[in-house]
């Protein structure tokens, strides 16, 4: 078919549940108005036999009207009442697929929480920067009493879930989302106001403060905290769950999270992280 604005409508048509010979069917009594199935096999070149299938399924699910004779024709019920009608179908296709799958997530935690012993471990990988987003609200909604973690400036993903670390705060977590700040940046043009009332801001102390009072191992960790900044950070719900998003800030696909559960490595890494923040950074 050489007609462009077809092409689309067909690929259009095919995301909302109907197969590639239904869609060209549907989409060639839309152009023609009332045909036949022979008709219809010519304008969307799909077989013959097709043609015909296609438009009895169209016809079974209230999308295509049939009027017998010789030939039998078929007809659209009008753009607007398939895209309504497709629209229903699929959103009760969605609920009752929504539903089946809720039931056997509902099954393998009751397994995994009759099996485990306490002190199960695992990480695993969410990629692209909209898929880490959502990952970290979903995290945040679950945190139970603490919620606590350290990034770099701008904080692009603290900022993207600011409404649940509202909604976390509200019913009594403990919230410290912090953000680290370049020395450099001259931060009271770069920051609004009603971003601080939600996000910790600091910045490294001068370094003769820093040199007269630094640990020797201290030093890596101050060097990953001038090294990270403006990328990704690090984020611990309950002292029991780490997430560490990566973000190299040049392609939102490559960015990735990991999130960790290991049973005494998030209370060490956040107790590390905020002594660091006591030590070595101020407010500002």
């Amino acid at each position: 078919m050489s007609d462009t604005l077809s092409a689309s409508s067909i690929d259009h048509l095919a995301r909302l549940g109907l197969n590639t010979n239904e869609a060209k069917a549907l989409d060639a009594l839309i152009a023609l108005g009332p045909v036949g199935a022979s008709d219809v096999h010519r304008f969307a070149e799909i077989p013959r036999n097709k043609a015909y299938e296609s438009l009895e399924k169209l016809a079974a699910r209230g999308i295509v009207e049939v009027q017998k004779g010789r030939p039998t024709l078929y007809r659209a019920i009008g753009a607007k009442g398939v895209i309504d009608h497709l629209l229903e179908s699929y959103e009760k296709e969605a609920k009752q697929a929504l539903s089946v799958l809720e039931k056997k997530q509902e099954e393998q935690t009751r397994e995994s929480e009759t099996d485990s012993d306490g002190t199960e471990a695992y990480a695993w990988m969410v990629r692209g920067e909209q898929g880490v987003k959502r990952r970290l609200a979903e995290l945040i909604y679950s945190a139970k009493s603490d919620f606590f973690s350290i990034g770099g400036y701008p904080p692009k993903y603290l900022l993207a879930v600011r409404s649940a670390l509202k909604a976390a705060s509200q019913r009594g977590v403990k919230v410290r989302p912090v953000s680290m700040v370049r020395p450099t940046l001259t931060f009271s043009d770069l920051s609004p106001e009603d971003e601080k009332s939600i996000i910790e801001y600091r910045t490294i102390k001068g370094l003769q403060t820093l040199e007269s009072r630094m640990q020797p191992h201290d030093e890596k960790i101050i060097a990953g905290f001038r090294g990270t900044a403006g990328v990704g950070g690090m984020v611990i719900i309950d002292e029991e769950i780490a997430f560490d998003i990566l973000d190299s800030g040049n392609d939102p696909r490559k960015v990735s999270g990991l999130v960790i559960k290991a049973p005494g490595i998030p209370t060490i890494q956040k107790a590390t992280a905020e002594r660091i923040l006591s030590l070595y950074t101020r407010k500002i």
